[in-house]
């Protein structure tokens, strides 16, 4: 271990030499890891406020429970209690027919105006909160077939579709950044096996000499390690800058107060984070897979 920290500044200056001797190899896997961790950054961006958004969606979620308007006061007051009872439920709240009417002409306008009084076609209904919104579906099922409820409904159609196409991109992103990886593994191996071949008469003499395997693979590594991070300094500060800039402009919301985006401190700061992490792992696993491949020996 001691003779590895001494050797350490001579390998950073041999890694050094390589990617300086080699520029124009050593540049298009900068490049290439540069675009690919671009991308992965767009979509990890894109998929972490998707997440946020789906959440958000999910705890404005409520179920309206209408109620059979032939009930008794004393048959509203016990369905009340049972639909506390429900598991899963946090709060129920009561509002009459009057009070959703005017709720509908606050919300579309004065259209409805001319439903008021005896001309209410609405039911009342109970405003249901539940603790966790991911059991909606079962819930409002289990609702539905109470007594004295007319309709148990959540607004499933388009919340449905909006969440489950959410959760598509979510994964659909993921599974493309895992390819994309795989992609500037293989490219840095690529560059790495060339700069070996190049150098294999220099490899062969430090062979017989007696080097040691790690002294002859470790600046390759370093090499591809160092690539790795050169090529994410681009994306980070994309990241960095360009995200606080969209996140200003479009002054914290996209559309609307349904879809808030994500602040961008700490949260560029965390890409950042990983995207650097992402592309020293990709060169260290690129050079890694190349020298092991074409610098295979024995002692």
């Amino acid at each position: 271990m001691l003779l590895f920290f001494k050797c350490l500044p001579r390998l950073f200056r041999q890694a050094n030499k390589d990617m300086r001797r080699h520029f124009a190899l050593t540049f298009s896997s900068i490049l290439v890891i540069g675009i690919a961790l671009l991308i992965s950054m767009l979509m990890i961006v894109l998929a972490w406020n998707v997440s946020g958004f789906t959440k958000n969606i999910e705890e404005q979620l409520v179920i309206q429970v209408s109620i059979n308007p032939t009930m008794s006061e004393e048959d509203i007051q016990s369905l009340e209690a049972e639909l506390k009872d429900t598991k899963g439920v946090d709060t129920v709240r009561f509002s009459n027919k009057d009070e959703e009417l005017d709720q509908l002409i606050e919300d579309y306008g004065d259209t409805f105006e001319q439903y008021a009084g005896d001309k209410n076609p609405l039911y009342d209904v109970f405003i249901i909160e539940l603790s966790d919104n991911t059991q909606i579906d079962s819930i409002t099922d289990k609702i539905s077939k109470m007594d004295g409820v007319v309709e148990a409904t959540y607004g499933t159609g388009a919340v449905n579709t909006m969440v489950h196409l959410f959760a598509s991109l979510r994964y659909g992103g993921l599974i493309f950044i895992v390819a994309l990886i795989f992609l500037s593994i293989f490219l840095i191996r690529n560059t790495i096996k060339m700069t070996i071949q190049v150098r294999k008469d220099e490899i062969r003499i430090m062979r017989q000499v007696g080097a040691a395997n790690w002294y002859i693979t470790f600046p390759f590594m370093l090499q591809g390690m160092l690539s790795g991070f050169i090529g994410a300094l681009g994306p980070c500060l994309l990241c960095v800058f360009g995200y606080t800039a969209l996140y200003q402009s479009f002054g914290g919301m996209f559309m609307s107060d349904m879809f808030v985006l994500i602040k961008p401190f700490p949260f560029t700061l965390i890409i950042s984070a990983i995207l650097l992490a992402i592309g020293v792992f990709v060169g260290m696993i690129g050079s890694y897979l190349a020298s092991r491949k074409y610098l295979r020996w024995t002692r």
